[in-house]
């Protein structure tokens, strides 16, 4: 009996050394069996910036659906090797900031675009709870993590096969909400940072936003600038009828960003409603058209080129 506890015991070790010996910046998990993660990596080693202590445990439904993100971290889907464009698209799960909607929108967004040479990063931002502060306030807190994700993308780009210009954000209801605060918010990165992260530029190449939410309002909170990157936008003409997002914000923006010059295109859908975007495989499969704006979206931007 000895003999034997002492063999499992060095079984456990064997199986588990591996594991406890990686770098804490290649541990972030995304507990989903059937889709595994390429790779993971914590925007920040150690405690990020704003940091919630006693924080409750990171959860996932059987939806896929992640709640509780207290610690971000992105997952990288790059496409099959030899076929990629070298653009990369970090996808900002939807979810009313309380939840990250992770499989209908970062893992089937993998599956349109990696086929199409375009790697997809899921970027795992925080959410509420265990952040209790206001809408304001956790708008502040993801763009710091959308910042720091452009930034850790574009130091990473040469290693994932990527082109360091061509690294977009795109992200459904309340992700577009933090796309487009992205696309308005952005800096180019601090030369002198200790950090070599945090020198890098955390403008997004182009943003796309797909069904934009913004608590339900009508009218848009972001303000853009001339340099702000191209915007691609996706929404339906039924959305905003029972909650979601009105059609009038995505309008709005397209309004504003026409004025100070910057490209813009507002695709528009009668049907989607506030799901417009989402890549689910049985529309995909069935043409249904909201599920054609990725092809919609690459003619667009290569035609700004």
């Amino acid at each position: 009996m000895k003999a034997s506890f002492r063999f499992y015991i060095l079984l456990c070790m064997t199986l588990l050394f591996p594991v406890l010996a990686l770098p804490s910046t290649l541990t972030a998990e995304i507990k989903d069996a059937q889709n595994p993660v390429p790779k993971s990596l914590f925007l920040w080693d150690g405690a990020p910036p704003g940091f919630q202590k006693e924080a409750p445990p990171e959860t996932i439904n059987d939806r896929g659906a992640i709640s509780n993100v207290s610690r971000p971290a992105i997952s990288v889907f790059l496409p099959p090797q030899g076929t990629g464009t070298g653009m990369a698209i970090i996808v900002c799960a939807g979810g009313g900031y309380g939840s990250l909607d992770w499989k209908t929108h970062v893992i089937y967004a993998a599956e349109v675009f990696n086929p199409l040479g375009v790697a997809v990063i899921g970027l795992k931002y925080r959410t509420r709870p265990p952040f209790r502060g206001s809408n304001e306030q956790i708008q502040a807190l993801t763009l710091l993590d959308a910042k720091r994700a452009v930034r850790l993308v574009r130091q990473h780009a040469k290693e994932w096969g990527l082109d360091s210009h061509q690294i977009g954000i795109a992200g459904y209801s309340a992700g577009g909400n933090l796309a487009m605060n992205l696309a308005a918010s952005f800096d180019r990165g601090d030369p002198q940072a200790t950090d070599p992260v945090e020198r890098e530029s955390s403008r997004p190449d182009f943003a796309i936003g797909l069904a934009t939410w913004h608590w339900r309002q009508k009218t848009s909170p972001f303000t853009f600038r001339k340099d702000s990157p191209p915007v691609f936008l996706v929404h339906a003409t039924n959305d905003g009828i029972k909650g979601g997002a009105p059609i009038e914000m995505p309008k709005e923006i397209e309004a504003d960003l026409l004025k100070l010059g910057v490209p813009v295109k507002l695709a528009l859908f009668d049907v989607g409603a506030h799901g417009v975007g989402n890549l689910i495989p049985q529309r995909v499969k069935r043409g249904f058209p909201p599920a054609k704006w990725p092809e919609l979206f690459l003619s667009w931007y290569q035609s700004l080129n």
